[in-house]
């Protein structure tokens, strides 16, 4: 009975996600040194093709209940920072920015316009940018050994279900050009 609901709930999420124009991926999970892929992996994995619209996702989300979800990197970026970093932002972004967070490993996820930020500042911050469709990071309720429960501080539909959006004085002046 509990994995039925926990199934159906994560592929509701699925469609969710993807009806709201955020690609995502089925998503194995190794627990207790075991895969839901059936190999030996020790690190989560993509386990299926990238679903991009909520039809499609009710079409092909099927996989083990211990499957995640995915969220795919393709029309927004993933800044991936360390607490020093991630706590002072997201206090200086309030609920602007769609905000995850890996409390055990006190890591953040900043949902960014794709190209907003550059790699090289990221990755000087101890961090790591995530891009492209190659890309993702686990879905909040993701939980993961090394990591515990990934959880959203901001949920994306509280901004609209767009990913941040840099605004400097610069682009205050001319956003009206």
């Amino acid at each position: 009975m509990f994995d039925r609901r926990r199934r159906r709930k994560t592929h509701e999420e699925a469609v969710r996600y993807a009806a709201n124009g955020w690609p995502v991926v089925p998503l194995a999970v190794p627990h207790r040194g075991g895969c839901p892929c059936g190999k030996a992996c020790i690190e989560p994995h993509a386990a299926g093709e990238v679903v991009r619209d909520g039809t499609s996702a009710d079409e092909v989300w099927t996989g083990p209940d211990s499957w995640g979800i995915g969220l795919v990197a393709e029309g927004f970026d993933v800044m991936q920072l360390p607490a020093q970093y991630g706590a002072l932002l997201n206090h200086q972004l309030k609920a602007g920015c769609p905000t995850a967070m890996a409390p055990a490993k006190r890591q953040w996820w900043f949902f960014v316009v794709t190209g907003s930020v550059s790699r090289e500042q990221v990755r000087r911050a101890g961090g790591v940018l995530r891009s492209g469709v190659a890309d993702w990071v686990p879905a909040p309720g993701t939980w993961l050994e090394d990591t515990g429960r990934i959880r959203w501080l901001v949920q994306p539909y509280l901004t609209g279900w767009r990913p941040y959006q840099r605004k400097d004085p610069i682009d205050e002046v001319f956003s009206g050009l």
